[in-house]
């Protein structure tokens, strides 16, 4: 029997691997690029009303493909409390402090800062889970911050300049609050397809920041130039719906690891692109950085595996007889 050179299976579960590089791909694109054009569409719009027409646009591009899919369907009550927390905090709160941040730093070191997101969820696991600060992760951890004290160089920052400190912050401030709405995510037990609830955690990030966008920015203050429509588009339709659902099929398509690199590969493009529409030139601590950050979360996806591999390993062999 011929086997599939793109699919493998660990532990009984199938991966499709070519699938879902080829959806890591995408999102590394689409996210990565989504820094740049960020900060391109910022000089057309307020940061909240940004924001919000972005999510309004994930929002309907979830809807038209959970019903494509045929998965759309109303939340299951039992699921409501993680649905509000994902939408308040991983969508709505990280989604907003991240375009702040935009406006004070340069974007490719934004995407650095942004997709540290991994590091922090091992302390978080172990604290609030009852997983286990394994040595690897331990190391993953520290590499992860070794990397942010590299790009936050105490001798090469202008202490004066109170931007970098500002962008800084609410960046690391959205990092934390979409750990905490993961840390929910992981003890809750799901009664609903993932991807049928993902419109309605966007629905509701929408709603809960609309009302105050509206209280501090003005409409008026928006200008609708073409270039500024085409950067609405992709920052929402694509890189805040398509993307998330690309996402979704990939986790199930590909083991913990190969998720983990994806991590690295979105601020890599965004450190790019940034390079290419910006003309941003990433300082050596922002390289540093980087490569730091990226082999925490390698570090981190493989401790991850090996700890997957062990737990199949004692689930096949069963409790002893006797």
């Amino acid at each position: 029997m011929a086997r599939n050179a793109t699919a493998g299976s660990t532990g009984g579960h199938t991966y499709a691997f070519r699938l879902g590089y080829l959806l890591l791909c995408f999102n590394a694109l689409g996210w990565g690029l989504n820094f740049p054009i960020l900060k391109l569409g910022l000089a057309n719009s307020p940061p909240l009303l940004f924001t919000c027409m972005r999510m309004a646009l994930g929002t309907l591009a979830m809807f038209i493909i959970a019903a494509v899919l045929g998965v759309l369907r109303l939340p299951r009550r039992a699921d409501v409390p993680v649905l509000l927390s994902v939408g308040i905090m991983q969508n709505m709160a990280f989604i907003t402090l991240v375009t702040l941040g935009v406006q004070y730093l340069p974007a490719g070191r934004a995407a650095i800062l942004a997709y540290t997101t991994p590091i922090w969820v091992v302390p978080a696991a172990a604290l609030f889970l009852g997983e286990r600060f394994t040595l690897p992760r331990a190391i993953g951890v520290g590499l992860g911050l070794a990397g942010l004290l590299t790009v936050f160089n105490p001798l090469s920052i202008d202490w004066s300049d109170h931007d970098v400190f500002i962008g800084g912050g609410l960046i690391m401030l959205g990092t934390i609050l979409w750990t905490a709405g993961l840390v929910h995510v992981r003890r809750h037990h799901w009664h609903g397809d993932v991807l049928s609830l993902i419109p309605w955690q966007l629905l509701t990030s929408v709603l809960a920041l609309l009302p105050l966008a509206l209280l501090l920015e003005s409409p008026s203050r928006i200008d609708w130039e073409p270039s500024f429509v085409w950067m609405l588009v992709f920052s929402g339709a694509i890189a805040s719906g398509i993307c998330v659902a690309a996402q979704v099929a990939a986790i199930r398509s590909l083991p913990a690891v190969s998720l983990s690199l994806s991590s690295a590969s979105v601020p890599s493009v965004g450190m790019l692109s940034a390079a290419w529409f910006l003309g941003e030139v990433p300082t050596p601590s922002d390289l540093a950085g980087f490569a730091l950050i990226a082999l925490g979360i390698l570090v981190v996806g493989l401790a991850d595996r090996r700890q997957a591999l062990r737990n199949r390993t004692t689930a096949a062999g069963g409790a002893p007889v006797g």
